[in-house]
């Protein structure tokens, strides 16, 4: 009976302290979960948008080499309103049929042909018009050279020819598709002296191969928007 009465108290001490282990073990889990499973679960969110943004920078990378690798050349209108250029959008090839292109690069030919042919007592218009005529050729094309000679040439110098009272006005005639991208043009010089008199009219015709390219200059864009041109040039007077 001794016995049984001393092992009484010291099994509820043990089964005491196994309650305080406990208890002390469930304090150590609150208090470890209080201080870091924010901090892990925070650790596995940035894993998860790292992943996101590695997968998102990867497509962005592999559009970009897709782009950079495809070629592709669009035509766009342009509408111009005095010196403004704007971007009316784009053309595609059921726009405007191939008569239709050929009208369209005539008339920026025609441009460059009164440019340069025209003769005015306006020196103001008249180095307009010298500035003009070489945004419509190529650099370093026999175009350019050719309009250079013509214009170092004194008895074509369009501003000593002004000073000696000549007037040189033009008038588009008509043109021809002579190659995939050559055109020839007809016009009419009327030579006048500043009275209005001695009137003297020529026939001319000029063969153009031209190129396109949209010019990066500001000035010269606002010139030829549409980018045509000449890289070859020819031309003589046609007898009547």
């Amino acid at each position: 009976m001794q016995n049984l009465l001393e092992a009484g108290p010291i099994q509820q001490e043990d089964a005491w302290i196994e309650s305080e282990v406990r208890e002390k073990q469930k304090r150590y889990q609150r208090n470890w979960e209080e201080r870091y499973s924010s901090l892990l679960a925070g650790k596995r969110n940035w894993q998860l948008m790292a992943f996101a943004l590695v997968l998102l920078c990867g497509g962005l990378g592999y559009g970009v080499l897709h782009l950079a690798n495809t070629s592709r050349t669009e035509l766009y209108m342009l509408d111009r309103s005095g010196s403004q250029v704007n971007y009316a959008g784009t053309i595609k090839p059921a726009n405007m049929d191939d008569a239709t292109w050929d009208i369209v690069r005539v008339e920026e030919l025609k441009k460059f042909i009164t440019s340069w042919r025209t003769v005015t007592s306006d020196a103001v218009a008249q180095k307009a018009d010298w500035d003009r005529a070489f945004a419509f050729v190529g650099d370093g094309s026999q175009a350019r050279e050719t309009l250079a000679k013509w214009y170092d040439t004194e008895a074509n110098d369009p501003i000593a020819r002004a000073n000696k009272g000549e007037i040189v006005t033009v008038q588009y005639r008509t043109f021809d598709r002579e190659g995939a991208n050559t055109y020839g043009l007809w016009w009419t010089e009327t030579s006048t002296s500043a009275t209005g008199q001695n009137t003297v009219s020529k026939m001319w015709h000029a063969r153009i191969t031209y190129a396109t390219k949209i010019p990066t200059n500001e000035q010269a864009r606002n010139e030829n928007p549409m980018g045509i041109l000449a890289t070859e040039l020819t031309f003589n007077e046609v007898q009547q």
